[in-house]
């Protein structure tokens, strides 16, 4: 499964990579993740161990984020049974308004449990809508009202 867009957000990209690289915080404000704990962090990379859980089902997996400040941050999951692949990247670009960003992001991932990916299938649209918009909140939380509204976002690539 995969999932790409683009849209131009009301926030620096500063402010939207300090949202995004902090994965410990992630179990407080995104969807379905139950915890959210780095164990391991040396200059741009951090490894951490998250708990997503889609009730019935809960599950854990270790991921290593790569960090580039303030434009990159990408996950890519390592050493686990529950998925074949998972990786998501978030890249911010200037605006061209002050305190605005270009947001590029994308999700792709597949499992390796044919049950978990038929369950998947079921819940993944409203998955990849909650995601951004579970960071555009973040980032309002911690930063007050976005400088302009969010542009809705532009689909790239959609494959359930």
């Amino acid at each position: 499964m995969e999932y790409e867009e683009k849209r131009i957000i009301g926030y620096s990209r500063q402010r939207m990579f300090d949202v995004v690289a902090d994965v410990a915080e992630y179990k407080h404000f995104i969807p379905w993740c139950r915890d959210s704990t780095v164990f391991d962090s040396k200059d741009n990379t951090k490894l951490a161990k998250l708990s997503i859980g889609f009730p019935p089902i809960m599950e854990s997996y270790t991921s290593r984020v790569i960090m580039l400040r303030p434009s990159i941050v990408k996950s890519t999951v390592i050493c686990d049974s529950l998925f074949k692949t998972l990786e998501t990247s978030f890249i911010f670009s200037e605006g061209k308004q002050p305190d605005t960003c270009h947001l590029h992001y994308h999700l792709q991932f597949e499992f390796k449990s044919s049950l978990h990916a038929q369950f998947a299938h079921l819940f993944f649209d409203k998955v990849v809508k909650a995601m951004v918009g579970a960071f555009l909140n973040r980032a309002e939380e911690l930063h007050g009202k976005p400088t302009i509204p969010h542009e809705k976002p532009q689909i790239l690539h959609y494959q359930s």
